[in-house]
């Protein structure tokens, strides 16, 4: 195949992706009409309530913060409740001494969204799981790998967590 038609074939199939509303990961647009929202966290000085506060600022949307013992603000429409962010893991598999060899991770949350007072969805539970392999011989490295999967997953479920907002307010 010549240069030119590769070029004709790569420039082709960035058209049919750009058509069919493809985007690249971690390129959310909320409408317009959300300019503000309280969110209502239950663990608001959380790692995952940092990064909430972060996407939803660089998307241009306004947060006021307050944790779930405040009443709603009457100068925001839009309340995000969160609850507690919850950790579990399980053995997936075992190894020939019968000991775990991996571990299911699994991040959940329980979410509501409220537009003046009324659900636009009641609470649900968002979540993501990983799998884990433990390696016996780096106990110390497990550690840090577990830290950076445990803070992949927490933006992956902001993620969610927007995508969410976003279909129940279209």
């Amino acid at each position: 195949m010549s240069y030119i038609q590769k070029s004709h074939l790569f420039l082709i199939l960035l058209i049919i992706l750009n058509s069919c509303g493809y985007s690249l990961r971690n390129n959310q647009f909320l409408i317009a009409n959300l300019d503000s929202i309280q969110l209502q966290l239950a663990q608001p000085n959380g790692e995952f309530s940092r990064i909430l506060r972060r996407d939803l600022e660089a998307i241009g949307i306004h947060t006021v913060v307050s944790d779930l013992s405040q009443e709603f603000n009457k100068e925001t429409q839009h309340e995000l409740i969160i609850g507690n962010e919850e950790i579990s893991n399980r053995p997936v598999t075992i190894n020939s001494r019968a000991r775990a060899a991996q571990y299911e991770i699994r991040l959940s949350i329980e979410v509501s969204l409220k537009r003046n007072q009324a659900f636009l969805f009641e609470q649900e539970a968002l979540f993501v799981d990983r799998i884990f392999f433990e390696d016996i011989q780096n106990i110390t490295g497990n550690q840090e790998e577990i830290r950076i999967i445990s803070s992949e997953m927490r933006q992956d479920l902001v993620s969610h967590v927007i995508r969410r907002i976003e279909s129940a307010i279209n």
